[in-house]
């Protein structure tokens, strides 16, 4: 059974293709003009090893480098081909979508489908080894083309180097591609989230493993009332065997935000992109509310007087200047940490803003918890503690969390591992500045295995596929050295041809990257510098 499906959230048509030994051939199909997008022959400077030299070479080049990424870390005897462009996408001058991504078919009740589940069309092609829908492409991806313009995200703009080494302030195009053609390969769910109903009727693969802690039932046991309820209730977790055995390799222990003196409990919290990483040891203390003397003085967007909050936790409210503005005046005036109270239910990850430099760490607490907090000065504390039998980003059974905030977050609500990870996720709702997805996919394989997708076992090829460089592709938890090596032979090859003095010196700085991060050990670093020279 097969059904025309619309992508998620989100000219004659060129392709570009790499095939190895037990890896999947996922196919870039440019579906921009010429002159646009990935077209733009605007010239620009390789950078982080992305030897393109007008800003549509280094898309394109880098589009095609993390479909080899997938390519390398999944099995698949079917073609999986991407529909990709660039285009307008909502957007405001500090914020906006990066880019949106769905499968463009769903598949039910084929040869080894789970009976009146829908699949995503790359992964039911996969499961049956045959092409479902002839002629057609499996995935559709946008991306945003006003990033970094008047108007959309002023300050930011696409890193486009390959080297996960992307500037403060920029966006990793890399990472975003990766998290975009994830989606397409199945991690999103065919409900509609704003009446709880089924696609169709039936359910989907994803959403067979996701259960619903507040309620205890599982998500395609509930009515369609109680699905509206669950997507915003904030406990969603993962049920799948290959995801919750890796979660003790792939988490960090869980850190809990905990009140003292007038505030006890435990508070919820999100993360910001700026600023040290907050611990247990730079985040304790008391707190203080901020006070700049102005109209709004609450919200911290003029400087306060000098030593106002010296040594302790400088809460702010949410609203009208960035959240790394409001950081940086609080430390100005002495502030050890800060601590964001949202204008709304829920919290967010706060990004970064490129026209300041905040050093303090930074939380964020929701409306109502940073009313409760606020209402205890003076004699609140908070202090950030590990729990050492806990894991960051799951519930109380130990199962990865997804993201199910309040309110509902169309095109980021149930199709996302929740913002609690740590370290944060690819997957997750939005782009952080320490994803390194070019070397780590964290639980999305195992996920991705739990919906039944086969990883590749085999290891890295190079020079075509002729040399067997002895480096797994992929390995638990997430971890895609292998990958990135072969990725980057297949980039190295196309732009200076196979076993060349270009080629060589292309592919160094990944062999030498690779070794340094350990992913080559040194039993087999001289295997792979032969390979590599062949």
């Amino acid at each position: 059974m097969n059904k025309t499906l619309l992508a998620c959230a989100l000219a004659a048509a060129s392709t570009f293709a790499i095939g190895s030994a037990d890896a999947a051939n996922v196919i870039l199909v440019n579906m921009n003009a010429p002159d646009v997008g990935l077209n733009d022959p605007t010239p620009a400077s390789p950078v982080g090893g992305n030897p393109g030299t007008t800003v549509g070479e280094q898309r394109q080049i880098a589009y095609q480098f993390a479909a080899d990424l997938w390519g390398a870390v999944l099995e698949s005897d079917e073609d999986i081909r991407v529909r990709a462009q660039f285009t307008a996408l909502s957007c405001t001058a500090t914020s906006g979508v990066l880019g949106s991504a769905g499968a463009r078919f769903i598949q039910r009740d084929f040869e080894g489908a789970l009976a009146g589940h829908w699949y995503g069309e790359a992964l039911a092609n996969s499961i049956t080894g045959t092409d479902l829908s002839p002629g057609e492409d499996e995935i559709n991806s946008n991306f945003n083309a006003n990033l970094g313009t008047p108007g959309c995200m002023e300050t930011s703009g696409w890193y486009y180097g390959l080297d996960g080494n992307t500037p403060a302030g920029m966006i990793n195009f890399l990472d975003v591609v990766m998290h975009e053609i994830g989606h397409g390969l199945n991690f999103q769910g065919f409900y509609n989230l704003a009446t709880g109903a089924p696609q169709s009727g039936y359910p989907d693969i994803y959403s067979s493993f996701v259960f619903d802690n507040v309620s205890g039932l599982a998500w395609t046991s509930m009515s369609n009332a109680q699905r509206v309820a669950a997507a915003t209730a904030g406990g969603l977790a993962w049920t799948g065997a290959n995801v919750n055995d890796q979660v003790p390799v792939a988490l960090a222990p869980k850190v809990t935000l905990n009140g003292g003196g007038t505030v006890a409990g435990t508070y919820v919290f999100g993360t910001a992109a700026f600023g040290a990483p907050a611990t247990p040891a730079n985040f304790n203390g008391q707190l203080v509310l901020v006070n700049d003397g102005s109209g709004a003085p609450s919200e911290g967007c003029a400087a306060s007087p000098a030593n106002a909050y010296a040594g302790k936790i400088a809460v702010v409210d949410r609203g009208t200047c960035a959240f790394e503005i409001k950081a940086k005046f609080a430390e100005d005036a002495g502030a050890i940490a800060v601590l964001v109270a949202n204008n709304a239910a829920g919290v967010i990850n706060m990004a970064e803003d490129a026209t300041v430099v905040a050093t303090v760490p930074t939380l964020m607490v929701s409306l109502a918890d940073g009313n409760t907090l606020k209402a205890g000065i003076p004699g609140a504390t908070v202090a950030l503690l590990e729990d050492p039998n806990a894991y960051a980003g799951t519930d109380a059974s130990g199962r990865a969390l997804m993201y199910s905030p309040t309110p509902l977050a169309q095109g980021s609500s149930f199709s996302h591992f929740d913002i609690s990870h740590s370290p944060n996720a690819i997957m997750e709702p939005s782009i952080n500045q320490d994803l390194d997805a070019n070397l780590r996919l964290d639980l999305t394989p195992a996920l991705f295995q739990d919906l039944g997708w086969v990883l590749n076992p085999g290891n890295a090829t190079t020079n075509g596929g002729s040399c067997n460089t002895g480096v797994p592709a992929v390995l638990e938890p997430g971890l895609i050295g292998g990958a990135n090596l072969q990725a980057a032979d297949a980039m190295c090859r196309d732009t200076h041809g196979s076993g060349t003095a270009g080629y060589r010196g292309c592919i160094a700085p990944f062999v030498a990257k690779l070794s340094e991060l350990g992913f080559v050990p040194r039993s087999k670093a001289n295997g792979v510098t032969l390979c590599t020279k062949r």
